[in-house]
């Protein structure tokens, strides 16, 4: 997801986490509020290359009581199982169910991305570090989550439309027909 900008009709800036207390609230694309507790650093080492990072993380809970009552089943069961839903979640994935994650991982607009998902679905979180430039930790936005191969698909459906193949399959390029400017051109026979 790194080096891919999101489009302003993507972002809803619905993350907010305070930084006196870091605790806060976000919204999900599906109009869900969730609030925020125990929202902390954490110092974690790569067992594979023994290198240290702070990650963040805390716990949300649904403000409304059947999604609360759902994720809480949701909760249990996977306490019981470890099961992740396989459409997804990739072998090795190891995030918990109504736990938010978030790493410092820069890209365009955000210094943070992160991971949550419930009995709904999952979502991904790009959030900004707003330490010392108001009251506020982190704000940000929530974004339905997209799996690497649905990436993927929408960047070749959106090639494809903005480059038609010719008849014979090749890619039609309107820049190929014109002259440089300056330059004669003359028709090959």
């Amino acid at each position: 997801m790194s080096g891919t900008p999101i489009a302003k009709s993507e972002i809803h800036y619905n993350l907010f986490i305070n930084d006196f207390c870091l605790d806060g609230y976000f919204k999900t694309p599906d109009g869900h509020l969730y609030t925020i507790d125990k929202f902390g650093p954490y110092q974690i080492i790569d067992p594979r290359t023994d290198i240290k990072s702070i990650i963040w993380g805390g716990f949300a809970t649904a403000r409304d009581r059947d999604l609360a009552a759902k994720d809480a089943r949701l909760q249990k069961r996977f306490k019981r199982t470890g099961d992740r839903p396989a459409e997804l979640f990739a072998p090795g994935e190891r995030d918990s169910p109504l736990h938010l994650n978030m790493r410092h991982q820069p890209g365009p607009g955000f210094t943070h991305i992160g991971s949550f998902w419930n009995s709904v679905g999952r979502y991904t979180i790009l959030a900004r570090d707003l330490s010392g430039k108001s009251s506020l930790r982190f704000g940000g936005d929530v974004l339905l989550y997209k799996s690497g191969q649905l990436l993927e698909a929408q960047r070749a459906a959106k090639a494809a439309t903005e480059h038609p193949a010719g008849p014979d399959g090749a890619v039609a390029h309107a820049t190929l027909a014109k002259p440089k400017p300056g330059k004669r051109h003359t028709p090959e026979a």
